[in-house]
């Protein structure tokens, strides 16, 4: 047995064990908008016609399987912690209280809440019934030079 063949799997559970503890901390999750859904569902199907096409041994099929619960959870993370926003993006999973400088909120169909710092600038959408709940949290925790915008 290779040593590759315990590594990558093992790789992956942690990867996905992490992004459970995420999940765990949430106090409000992002909205998942129907094209996002569509595109995840989408890219799942893609994965699994790729493993069942060139998957030739049990390792490319555990790999496969645990590919797909990778990538569907860390879409699923996003959203508002108590340290602060959780992204999916990999260049920064958490952005701390203390790092964002200035937040708009608008206010349409849902909620977008664009965030501003020395991170790449990122939209969080919400269901408009978290409308209270996010302007709560943003105000407790937000540092007092950090600039709040709601349109």
């Amino acid at each position: 047995m290779k040593f590759a063949y315990i590594i990558i799997p093992l790789l992956f559970i942690l990867i996905i064990l992490k992004q459970l503890r995420y999940m765990k901390e949430l106090v409000i999750s992002t909205r998942k908008r129907y094209i996002e859904i569509t595109i995840v569902l989408l890219s799942v199907a893609v994965f699994v016609w790729i493993i069942y096409f060139y998957a030739d041994t049990w390792i490319h099929y555990v790999t496969g399987v645990l590919g797909i619960l990778m990538f569907i959870s860390i879409w699923i993370k996003e959203g508002i912690s108590s340290k602060g926003f959780i992204s999916m993006y990999k260049c920064k999973e958490v952005i701390l209280w203390n790092e964002i400088k200035k937040v708009m909120i608008i206010n349409s169909k849902d909620i977008k809440v664009k965030l501003s710092g020395d991170f790449m600038e990122q939209t969080f959408h919400f269901k408009k019934s978290d409308y209270n709940k996010v302007i709560t949290i943003l105000q407790e925790n937000l540092p007092k030079q950090a600039q709040l915008q709601v349109r």
